[in-house]
């Protein structure tokens, strides 16, 4: 063994074996930066789907919560302008004067000209119109300037926009600067961002037709005064990173004009005139079973005229042998001339209905009753 040298191995790879390994490290790279990319596109369009909902969520309950406050205060119209790209209305929202109680806010802090009755010496064409408004002073009932400011919200094309169809909506305070509430939005050219819905001479609602708008405050026939629900259809876009497409979210919302007809009376008189001519008639099905009785009145005649302070019906029913009223519903009088109720299911026996009416005080007038009726 003396002499003997030992020799070790050195440790190493092949070239082989570098080349296999390179391999293999490029197939897992190319493997991850897909999956990385398919998560970032999916991430994105994730990210796009969630503000566009946000986006039409935030619009649909900015307008909703301003405009079911339209009205409230006498001596405005409360619709002021309505069209199928615009809106304008009459609302006391914001006050600047403390335990000022009828406005909805209060913010001692707000822009002096946002926060009354629009002033006609500095009025402006309403958007999408040729029309200047407001043309005179509005009173209230004690003959002072109404407070009620008027907001108009109202689309623009997005000239910066790659679809055509691309709008921004705009809101504004009487005649102050308008702000950008959202963009983005879409409105196919065959479409419509705001429809109306009005009550005819017997209270029914009917759909005002687009070749009939816009409708403004002062037209002969009053059709303003009659609009009773704005319908609202938001569209927005986002794309699609994966379909490499745009997808159109759509969220469409009915605006119930709480305050239409009901315009508030700062002072109340005597006890109100009743409806008239009440009846009680059975209705039948093909079967001849009793489905509902059907209590139909006009209007009292201080709902349109006289103290025009009538803002409700009481409907109520009796045994026709006599008793105590029982109280069925309230109705809102919304200027219709005529009324109905259907009370069902109807119960067996012989009955009498009353409709009372009642006024701003609140008080009611003596009831308006019907002739017996009898459920078999």
């Amino acid at each position: 063994m003396h002499g003997l040298v030992l020799r070790r191995r050195r440790a190493g790879f092949t070239l082989m074996e570098l080349l296999l390994a390179m391999v293999i490290m490029s197939v897992v790279m190319a493997a991850a930066i897909s999956f990385f990319r398919v998560q970032a596109r999916a991430a994105e369009t994730g990210a796009g789907r969630l503000e566009s909902l946000q986006n039409l969520r935030a619009v649909q309950s900015m307008i909703d919560r301003e405009l079911r406050l339209a009205g409230g205060i006498t001596g405005q119209p409360v619709i002021v302008y309505a069209g199928t790209m615009a809106i304008a209305f009459n609302v006391d929202l914001v006050s600047r004067v403390t335990g000022d109680r009828g406005a909805v806010y209060y913010n001692p802090d707000a822009d002096s000209l946002a926060v009354d009755g629009w002033n006609p010496s500095r009025a402006l064409v309403l958007p999408g119109s040729a029309r200047a408004y407001p043309t005179a002073t509005y009173l209230d009932d004690g003959g002072n300037p109404s407070a009620a400011e008027t907001i108009t919200y109202f689309l623009l094309r997005d000239a910066t926009a790659v679809r055509t169809d691309a709008y921004t909506l705009f809101r504004r305070v009487n005649d102050r600067d308008s702000t950008v509430v959202a963009r983005n939005l879409i409105v196919p050219a065959d479409s419509a961002f705001f429809t109306y819905w009005r009550t005819d001479a017997a209270g029914a609602l009917s759909t005002v037709g687009a070749t009939a708008l816009p409708l403004f405050w002062d037209d002969s026939a009053g059709v303003t005064d009659s609009l009773r629900v704005v319908d609202l259809r938001i569209s927005t876009w986002y794309r699609d990173q994966r379909a490499n497409t745009d997808v159109i979210r759509t969220l469409t919302s009915s605006v119930k004009l709480l305050n239409a007809g009901l315009l508030r009376q700062e002072t109340c008189g005597a006890e109100p005139l009743p409806g008239r001519n009440v009846t009680a008639t059975l209705l039948t099905d093909s079967l001849a079973a009793p489905v509902a009785v059907r209590v139909s009145w006009e209007n009292s005649l201080e709902e349109g005229g006289g103290e025009r302070d009538v803002t409700l019906y009481i409907l109520q029913r009796r045994p026709s042998l006599g008793g105590a009223w029982t109280v069925l519903a309230n109705q809102p009088a919304t200027g219709a001339t005529s009324y109905q109720y259907d009370d069902r299911p109807p119960l067996t026996g012989s009955w009498q209905y009353a409709v009372v009416a009642q006024d701003c005080s609140p008080a009611n007038s003596t009831p308006a009753m019907s002739a017996t009726v009898l459920v078999p």
